[in-house]
């Protein structure tokens, strides 16, 4: 959809959201980069975030759709937009190969994000990426890379245990995926 459609969904959805009493996540897709040809930058995101935070958007996830970032824009993009916009709560969905992952999340962590999307053994991801090892960073690696930094991701691990166990029977089950180990 364009920018002016995308931006009336918003709109919409805002209102409806606030009307239920509920809160809404809004996602900047390819805030890292954009492998179409389409225009990017880190202008495009911060214009975008100012745009949210307008309408009264408190919650935004920056995604990497494509898994195409680097570390390196993950942070300049992280801090350029937390300094642009105070008041919206940032989070990162990013998708990545596997050796790329913690680097990606530690990257976003050290530029101050706190809020970020995972899934459970890394299940799911963009099918456009043209990458079949590109897909959703594993909750549970995010959870790694946090520790790893000296945060406390506030997850008790006996809980985590079963939960990626039940997670793996559904992956079996249903996905026809592989068991994540």
């Amino acid at each position: 959809m364009s920018r002016g459609e995308s931006r009336a969904l918003v709109e919409t959805l805002n209102k409806e959201t606030k009307a239920a009493g509920r809160g809404l996540v809004i996602y900047i897709s390819m805030a890292f980069g954009n492998p179409y040809d389409e225009p990017w930058g880190p202008e495009l995101v911060e214009e975008t975030l100012e745009w949210l935070k307008d309408i009264r958007i408190k919650t935004v996830s920056l995604a990497d759709t494509a898994g195409d970032a680097t570390p390196e824009i993950v942070a300049d993009v992280f801090k350029r937009a937390s300094q642009a916009v105070a008041g919206i709560e940032l989070g990162a969905h990013l998708h990545s190969r596997p050796e790329l992952a913690e680097a990606k999340i530690l990257a976003a962590y050290q530029a101050g994000c706190r809020r970020f999307d995972g899934a459970l053994t890394g299940l799911g991801g963009c099918p456009f990426a043209g990458d079949d090892l590109v897909g959703n960073i594993r909750t549970e690696d995010i959870l790694a890379a946090i520790k790893k930094a000296g945060g406390d991701p506030g997850i008790d691990e006996s809980h985590l245990t079963r939960i990626l166990a039940m997670t793996n029977e559904i992956r079996g089950k249903y996905a026809h995926a592989p068991i994540a180990s």
